[in-house]
């Protein structure tokens, strides 16, 4: 995927949040140790801090690009799991 602001080329993976924030590019397995060497080891790109929630919780596929420090989160999959808790019509 091209970056929407720059047109440089986006990794993907998935957004995980525990202490720290970050992207963990596909066809990583998440850390079972969560350290800042173990994601570096990972290739994690660390984003600040931000709680989602459960660690077993699935997690939104998301886009980063290295070049603007742009990231795209993919909701759509997790939000029609959880028809009906949306803000549409809600005013």
């Amino acid at each position: 995927m091209n970056c929407p602001y720059c047109g440089g080329s986006m990794l993907e993976g998935t957004f995980h949040d525990r202490g720290d924030s970050y992207i963990l590019p596909a066809g990583e397995v998440p850390p079972k140790l969560w350290t800042k060497a173990v994601l570096k080891k990972k290739h994690a790109i660390l984003l600040p801090p931000e709680s989602f929630g459960a660690v077993w919780a699935q997690r939104p596929s998301a886009f980063w690009c290295g070049i603007c420090k742009k990231m795209l989160v993919d909701y759509g999959e997790l939000m029609s799991q959880v028809e009906g808790q949306g803000t549409e019509g809600k005013e």
